[in-house]
C-alpha cells in the first residue's frame, strides 16, 4: 500500500470516529463512567453521574470507540448496580463475570477477548465521589446475642482503646486471628 492511501484510510477512519464520538450511546456511557471515576478523558465529556446506562449502548460504545469501556463496565455494574439494566439472562456472559468479581474471585474466564484478571482491580478503585466503598469494605449486619457481663466487658475493652464497640470487637478478632 503506498503512502497516499495510507493517509487516506486514516483520514477516513479519524473522520468516522469523530462522528461516532458524537453518538449519544458513547456520550452517556463515557460521560456516567468518568462522572462516577472509573475512567479518565481528555476530550470534552459531559458528565452524567445520576444516568441509567443501558448494557448494549455500553457495549457498543467499548468496541466501537473505546475498549477501556468494556474492561470496567463489570467493576462499574457491581459498584452501581442501579445504573445499569443488566438482564441475567440476556447478558449472560457478563452476569458471570460480575458473580466472579463479586465472590472476590481473582481468576476466571476472558470476557469479550479481556483477561479476567485486568477486571480485577477496577472493582476496589476508589470512586471520584467516595460515597461508595470497594465491597470489601463493606459492612455486614449480624446481630449477636452477648450476656451483660461480655456487653460490659466489650463497653470497657472500648473505653481503653479510645474507640465505639464495633472497632474495639474487629481489633479483638484481628489480634485473636494475629496469634494463632
Amino acid at each position: 500500500m503506498d503512502h497516499d492511501k495510507l493517509l487516506r484510510r486514516i483520514r477516513d477512519a479519524a473522520k468516522r470516529d469523530e462522528k461516532r464520538r458524537r453518538d449519544p450511546r458513547y456520550l452517556t456511557t463515557l460521560g456516567f463512567l468518568v462522572a462516577k471515576g472509573f475512567l479518565r478523558t481528555n476530550e470534552p465529556v459531559p458528565l452524567l453521574p445520576n444516568h441509567r446506562i443501558r448494557i448494549d449502548d455500553a457495549f457498543w460504545a467499548g468496541t466501537t470507540l473505546e475498549p477501556r469501556i468494556l474492561e470496567v463496565l463489570p467493576a462499574a455494574i457491581l459498584r452501581l448496580p442501579k445504573h445499569f439494566d443488566l438482564d441475567r439472562n440476556r447478558h449472560v456472559e457478563l452476569h458471570a463475570a460480575v458473580e466472579l468479581l463479586r465472590r472476590g474471585e481473582t481468576e476466571g474466564p476472558p470476557l469479550w477477548n479481556i483477561e479476567f484478571r485486568k477486571l480485577v482491580p477496577w472493582v476496589s478503585l476508589p470512586l471520584r465521589d467516595r460515597r461508595l466503598k470497594p465491597p470489601a469494605e463493606k459492612r455486614i449486619m449480624k446481630a449477636f446475642r452477648l450476656t451483660p457481663t461480655a456487653i460490659s466487658r466489650l463497653q470497657t475493652f472500648a473505653e481503653k482503646l479510645g474507640c465505639d464497640a464495633t472497632q474495639a470487637l474487629e481489633t479483638a478478632l484481628e489480634r485473636a486471628v494475629a496469634k494463632k
